[in-house]
């Protein structure tokens, strides 16, 4: 015969485990969207690159409507499903023959572009191992430009 007692303890025992299980739970869930969000910021430079290397820029009715640059800047932020913005990528160039006549450089020169995003934890147990409840995803991809008319620079 059981005694009053013993069906609160099995309750708190409930309680504790319950606990313990959610936060394992809504762990495994938020490092799941961290890991999808990496990943969508991954393709997003890594997309912007490869549009770089071509020496493309954004098309408008006479010509180029927006530089090279800002092409580039353009294609990761499509990519990124609106994460990133024009402050949260970096992009350098090395001159390695076509002396980088700007950042997005010239034929042959090696891009690399670089994403920063602050990924901020979705639930309070999670986020509180981390410094302001947020993990820095960075990204990056370097390309060396192909052969393109210079005027494209």
């Amino acid at each position: 015969m059981k005694k009053a007692n013993d069906y609160g303890g099995a309750l708190i025992e409930t309680a504790f485990c319950l606990s313990i299980f959610l936060v394992f739970v809504t762990g495994t869930m938020d490092f799941g969207h961290m890991f999808s969000t990496k990943v969508t910021i991954q393709n997003a430079v890594r997309q912007a690159g490869r549009y770089a290397i071509t020496g493309q820029c954004i098309e408008g009715t006479n010509g180029c409507s927006i530089n090279r640059y800002s092409s580039i800047l353009q294609q990761a932020e499509n990519y990124s499903l609106g994460m990133l913005t024009a402050s949260d990528i970096a992009i350098t160039c090395t001159d390695n023959g076509g002396g980088c006549p700007t950042l997005a450089g010239g034929p042959g020169d090696i891009v690399t572009i670089k994403a920063t995003y602050p990924y901020h934890f979705m639930t309070g147990p999670i986020g509180a191992f981390f410094t302001n409840g947020a993990y820095t995803l960075t990204e990056s991809a370097s390309f060396t430009n192909e052969a393109f008319p210079p005027s494209q620079s």
